[in-house]
Formats: structure tokens, sequence, C-alpha cells
């Protein structure tokens, strides 16, 4: 090793550093004297094994003595002791001065010369900095564009089936306040039609755990708490309308299971079931093919809103006024095979796999889908004068939602199609406010059935990390009963 030799100062020149910042540590060498012999070699840069080979001591000594090295002087770093060792002229290196601090006067008066202006440089970024650029607007387009890309290819395949959704596994429903379980359907299921007729609920077709369409009809008693298997549909659908119109269910459109290239079939076909002979009878064809349209019954004509025809979302209601009660199976142009369908209006926008609900007087067309998006916007369509308004839009987008009616408000259920939901929302048809309430199944809940009954609504089945088979009942309103007094 090559030692550079130092040696002890003297402290004749210590008062030119007194205005210095290390001047603040005690001007007497706190160090003894094998701390100084550490510290000469300290200063030439030697290594702790260095120090203890030239010392002919061992390198925890060594570390000891840095250790009380840096307390006594009052540093943390090797470099830091070498400075104040220097500055308070402890130890000198032969060739390095230090010079004296300048007074306070002094430093005030001197300023530094402006520095001489640079020549002008012309504007010219290098081949790095162009090609660094063009990397930089590249990823903020790539940032605008494929969040848009990457919602349409996720959203279109998954349009008309839950298949190609990732499998979470059956949720655990978190218990709520008003939230009550009740016996589940027999199979999992989403994306299937639920209708109430006086104390039964219907549950017809749906797409199943193997990822087949299916023509199931069940019939749930509200009174014993039972299923009971009913005539299957004469086609096995998914995304079907449904409603119930006296003592039969009518349905109308749907999707079938993919075929080998992967499309999936749409239905326009027109059915009748007829609950009292457990019988289904076509009535005839729609206007065209639709899927995740809704089906109304309001007084005695049935609605048919919106949906998907396999390419856009639609925007036409039509109306079709069934024959007198005990003849509903023969209602079609004889020339065309359809039903007599008539145009009456069109929503103001084109959409699918919304909510829809008749209540005083008006139908109610809340969220949905309109092939790009999840839709906010809520209309309410008045029948006696044939024009729309636009109602308050819902707080949160939501597409593959139920709507229903309590008698009271219109309740909002479920959706989540693009994005994780935790609420259901309740609309103040006297205030038009919005207000919210938790779901029993957060993230996403979509494609499920929903009925009401006195007060009560039953969602059954649906989308949420997997088919469900899931039945719950939700205490929506109370009824309160007041003794009727009497002055005699």
């Amino acid at each position: 090793m090559t030692t550079t030799k130092v040696q002890s100062a003297t402290s004749e020149n210590e008062g030119e550093y007194a205005n210095s910042p290390v001047a603040a540590l005690d001007e007497e060498n706190p160090l003894s004297d094998r701390e100084m012999d550490v510290a000469r070699l300290l200063t030439t840069g030697a290594t702790n094994a260095e120090i203890a080979r030239e010392l002919v001591i061992s390198p925890h000594t060594v570390k000891v003595h840095l250790r009380n090295i840096f307390e006594k002087l009052q540093v943390n770093s090797r470099t830091e002791a070498s400075m104040v060792l220097i500055q308070r002229n402890w130890l000198a290196i032969p060739g390095v001065a230090v010079a004296p601090a300048p007074s306070a006067t002094a430093a005030a008066s001197t300023q530094p010369p402006d520095p001489a202006p640079l020549a002008h440089l012309a504007m010219r970024p290098v081949t790095w900095q162009i090609y660094y650029l063009v990397a930089i607007l590249t990823l903020a387009l790539m940032a605008l564009v494929l969040p848009n890309l990457r919602i349409q290819s996720a959203a279109m395949p998954q349009l008309l089936s839950d298949s190609q959704s990732t499998i979470l596994g059956q949720p655990i429903p978190i218990s709520q306040p008003r939230w009550e379980p009740r016996t589940p359907l027999a199979m999992s299921r989403s994306r299937l039609a639920v209708v109430r007729v006086d104390d039964q609920l219907y549950a017809l077709g749906g797409e199943t755990t193997d990822r087949h369409t299916v023509a199931n009809v069940d019939a749930y008693d509200l009174q014993v708490n039972v299923w009971r298997s009913r005539e299957p549909m004469p086609l096995s659908l998914a995304n079907l309308a449904a409603a119930p119109l006296g003592q039969h269910i009518y349905v109308a459109g749907g999707s079938t299971e993919a075929t080998e290239n992967g499309t999936e079939l749409i239905s326009d076909q027109f059915w009748v079931y007829d609950i009292a002979t457990d019988s289904w009878s076509q009535i005839g064809k729609l206007p065209y093919p639709l899927a995740g349209a809704e089906l109304l019954a309001v007084d005695n004509a049935l609605y048919l809103i919106g949906g998907w025809d396999g390419q856009a979302a639609q925007r036409e209601v039509w109306r079709y006024s069934p024959p007198a009660e005990g003849a509903p199976a023969a209602d079609t142009d004889s020339s065309t095979g359809l039903a007599e369908w008539a145009l009456i209006t069109r929503m103001p926008t084109a959409r699918a796999f919304f909510g829809a609900v008749y209540a005083k007087e008006e139908i109610y067309v809340i969220g949905g889908y309109d092939g790009q998006q999840e839709e906010q916007r809520a209309d309410a369509y008045m029948l006696s004068t044939n024009t729309w308004r636009e109602l308050p839009p819902l707080p949160t987008a939501r597409g593959g939602l139920r709507l229903v009616y309590d008698g009271l408000d219109i309740v909002a259920l479920g959706g989540g199609w693009t994005h994780s939901l935790d609420t259901n929302e309740r609309l103040d048809l006297n205030t038009n406010v919005w207000s919210n309430f938790p779901s029993p199944l957060p993230g996403e809940w979509r494609n499920f059935g929903a009925a009401e009954y006195r007060g009560r609504i039953y969602l059954l089945g649906g989308w949420s990390g997997d088919y469900l088979d899931i039945h719950l009942q939700y205490q929506s309103s109370f009824s309160l009963l007041l003794p009727v007094i009497k002055n005699d």
C-alpha cells in the first residue's frame, strides 16, 4: 500500500477559521493519539483493512476508532471527518492548502462578475431527441385510444353471452337490511326473463353454466316457497323479452346459443304461453329479430321497446294488441305471417339491455347499453300524449339492469357491464330525485330476472363472476294497516 505522509499541524492559525461552519466544534482536538493515527490514514482514502494492516490492529478495532472519531467530530462519514480535520488544521497534507474563510464584510462586498452571454444556438434537436419525442407522442395517443378499444372489444363479444366473461366462482351474498334469501333456481342461469302472474313467479329461458341456452320454464309459488317445472318454450332462448297479460305470458325475440363459427342467432319469433293449459303457441313474428329488448303489458296491449338486432341498438317502440281473452294464438297477417305490430314512437336514443317499467301512465326507460358504452340516461313516455320527457340521469351508468315499480318508486337494480357497482338506485317519482341503497352482491350483477309482489322485489339468477342460481327478496316498501275509527 502506498501511504501519503501527513503531519500534525499546530494550532497557531486556528483563529483564522473562527467564522467557518466547522468552527462550532471545540477548538481543542478531541481525538486521542491512536484515533489521530487512524485519522491520518483515513484522509488518504485507506480502507478499514488497510488501516488495520498499517497499524497492526484488527479491523474491528478500526471500526471502533472510526465510530469514536465520527462521534467526537459530530460527522457521519469518512469524507466529512477528513474535511473537519483538515479545516481545523489538526491534519495537514503536503501540497494541500486550505484557504481562510472570508470575513462577512468581504463576502458581502465582493460580487462575482456577470458571466459572458452564451452564443445564440440554433434549435436543432439531435436524433435521439426526435425518437424520444415520437415515442412519447405514440404512447400518449395509445393511452387515449386503447381504453375505448378495450371496452368495445371486451363488451361486444359478450353482448349476447356471458360465456367469455372471466369466471371467478359463485359469490357469497353480503347480509344487508331488507334482503332475504329464498329458494334458489333449479339451475344457475343468466339472461333469463322473470314475470309474475298472481302469486306465481315464472323464470323463462336463459344461458346456463355449460354455455348453452335453455327452454326451461319454472314456476315459483310465493305462498309455499316451492319451484315447479312447466312446459318448456318451443325454442331455447336467452336475452328474451317477456310480459304477462291476463293468464298468458308473451315472449318476444331472444338469442340462441352460438353456432360452430361462434355467432349467436337472434330470434324474430313471438310466442304466447297459456297458464291454464300449460301450452305454447306461436303468434307470428316481430318486425325484425331482437335480443335484449323490453316487453311491457299496459292495459290490453303489449309494447316492444328497443333491443339489439345483431348489428346495432334500436330505438323503435312497437305496439301489439292481442285478440280478446280466450283466443290469443292467431292474430297475424295471413300474407306475411307477421303479428300486427304498429310503430307508435321512437326513444330519444337507441339502446338495448336497459330497464323498462310502466308506472303512473308512463313508460320509464332507464340505463342500458348503446353498443359502445353503458347508459345513464333516463326517459319517460306518456302514452296519452305520445310524448317523451327526459328524467334526471342515473347516478351511475348501468347496462344489463332490471327496473321495477314497487308502488311508490322506480327501483333500478344491478348492472355493471364494464365497471363495478356496489349499490342499487331508487327514483322518487314525486321529487324526481335518485337515492341509493346497498347491493348484497357488490361488483357486477347483471342480466338477472326481477319481479315485484306486494312491496317485495324478487331477483333471480344473473351473472356475478359466474352463472347464478341465486334467489333474493328485497323488502322495497311497507304497508301499514290503520284501524278504522267510527264515530257513532
